[in-house]
């Protein structure tokens, strides 16, 4: 074996002249077999005596010469989204001898820096060890590091697998295409851009980071509603530490620790991220950026837009507007651009056995909510009659626009375990939210001036997007205050947030804690004044 000097090829080599080969390595530990790692390293210390800024990377590969088929590692190195890393080539013998270097230099970096720990939530898990920075195998769909060829090792596990060669003769409008094309490019676009090296990570390193994050409210539970109490707690700095090193979403060195720690204030923003990022796979996966055919990543969406001259558009354009107590200073009006109606084959037989299920069993008065249209012209008179029995209305649920392909295709996503935490943007705990008024739905979408979301996840030439759901709230339980809630009161089928009722609630909200109980029905484009 022979080491090159650092940052310098092979005499003869430049970048292009390597190939790269798969597979990837996927877990700590589990370096053998593979060709291809990718690892992080994240630490902060919030300690002022000793202060540390720690986002680290480190590329591993096993490459062969296209000029002379020689075999070498190829390492890298440096400040995860370093424009110019450090390298080294390293030549072997054969395939053989590098392969063992290859995995004796991961472990050096991997599991002899760190210890094995049992999580009470994530199971296994890779810790460093006390003084130690240990690298964690950052799984990677696409990654932007390493030699050119290692560019072109993908991973492809998306979780909406391609429609069937039958239904690909199915046609969506030009108005879907156009819009679907725009939200699949904008989302890829986004991930990459929200992450410190380009990359796209792999669907097992989104279902981790869900996971992690479920620990963290798990920990905050235990800590209290503090944020300083959570900021100091150990576990959430380890839970932190765990999740930038699978997943390297852009950090600013000179945010507070209040910003990026895994505190009630930000979870709520890593969840809207890993949605995205989840859709920007599929999209990929699935190649359905340019795809008129298949613009929706595989999963079985009907999508139609909706002309605003139509009985149905002149329904929805008249009433959408008017849903609003006008209480919201960033938004005074809205502008309709475009209104589609959707259909998700899935929530349609759940949704209807659960009003089923729920009709006639109602107290002879209930709450319900505020700009119900007062002609349903969409609905025939046996469902008219069902949703009248159940309390099933029109709400709405507003989104960054980045979000709304992970919507179309996955629909609301419940997580594994309700946990009784309040968190930023949700003051109820974690079921889906629905508001009355436009406006409070505005909040979260990516206007601008809006209140959760801050104007983040938008696509250009795009405007705002706020979906109307068909909700079954049956008796809602009318909160006193704001609580965390993990299941109904006895008796009750929703949640509600009442206005001048509910502690110092301005606006009505509606949560859903199952999700039997929504159905998609229309998407509504829109801009602000």
């Amino acid at each position: 074996m022979s080491k090159i000097e650092k940052s310098t090829y092979p005499d003869g080599h430049g970048p292009d002249d390597f190939t790269c080969f798969g597979p990837p390595a996927l877990k700590d530990g589990e370096f053998k077999g593979t060709m291809i790692c990718d690892l992080g390293c994240f630490f902060q210390s919030l300690s002022e005596d000793t202060p540390q800024d720690s986002n680290k990377y480190y590329h591993a590969s096993i490459v062969q010469s296209n000029k002379d088929q020689r075999w070498f590692t190829y390492f890298e190195w440096g400040r995860t989204g370093a424009s110019n890393p450090q390298f080294q080539f390293e030549e072997f013998s054969s395939k053989e001898m590098a392969e063992c270097a290859y995995v004796k230099q991961l472990e050096s970096k991997n599991v002899k820096r760190g210890e094995w720990h049992q999580h009470a939530t994530l199971g296994k898990i890779l810790r460093a060890k006390a003084g130690k920075d240990c690298y964690l195998v950052r799984p990677q769909s696409t990654r932007s590091t390493g030699l050119p060829s290692a560019r072109t090792i993908k991973l492809n596990e998306s979780v909406v697998k391609p429609i069937s060669a039958t239904k690909k003769s199915s046609k969506y409008d030009q108005q879907t295409i156009s819009f679907m094309q725009d939200l699949n490019i904008a989302t890829v676009s986004y991930t990459r851009s929200a992450m410190t090296d380009n990359s796209l990570p792999t669907n097992a390193a989104i279902i981790e980071a869900r996971d992690i994050l479920s620990a963290a409210l798990n920990q905050i539970k235990n800590i209290g509603d503090n944020i300083d109490d959570q900021i100091k707690d150990k576990e959430i700095n380890s839970l932190t530490s765990l999740i930038y090193s699978r997943i390297s979403k852009k950090k600013d060195r000179n945010e507070q620790p209040s910003e990026w720690l895994l505190t009630k204030n930000n979870i709520f923003s890593w969840q809207q991220d890993l949605d995205a990022f989840e859709s920007a796979l599929n999209v990929t996966d699935n190649n359905s950026v340019e795809d008129t055919f298949n613009p929706f990543g595989g999963a079985n969406v009907e999508m139609e837009w909706i002309s605003p001259t139509s009985e149905l558009g002149a329904f929805i354009y008249g009433w959408f507007p008017k849903a609003t107590r006008g209480r919201h200073h960033y938004i005074k009006s809205v502008k309709i651009n475009n209104v589609w109606r959707i259909s998700r084959e899935d929530e349609q037989s759940r949704f209807f056995k659960e009003q089923k299920s729920l009709s006639g069993s109602l107290p002879k008065t209930y709450e319900i909510p505020l700009h119900q249209p007062k002609n349903r012209i969409d609905l025939n008179k046996e469902e008219v009659s069902l949703y009248n029995s159940t309390n099933t209305c029109l709400l709405m649920h507003g989104t960054r626009t980045v979000n709304t392909v992970g919507l179309l295709t996955s629909g609301f996503k419940f997580p594994k375990e309700l946990v009784g935490v309040p968190i930023a943007g949700a003051m109820f705990g974690q079921g889906i939210y629905t508001a009355d008024d436009f406006g409070k739905s505005a909040g979260y979408t990516s206007l601008r001036n809006s209140y959760y979301a801050s104007g983040s996840g938008g696509v250009k030439n795009r405007g705002a997007v706020i979906f109307l759901c068909d909700i079954i709230l049956g008796n809602p339980h009318v909160a006193s205050q704001a609580y965390p809630y993990v299941k109904y009161p006895t008796g009750t089928h929703s949640i509600f947030g009442k206005s001048g009722i509910t502690s110092s609630l301005q606006n009505n909200e509606y949560i859903i804690l199952k999700k039997d109980q929504y159905k998609f029905r229309y998407i509504v484009e829109f801009d602000a004044a």
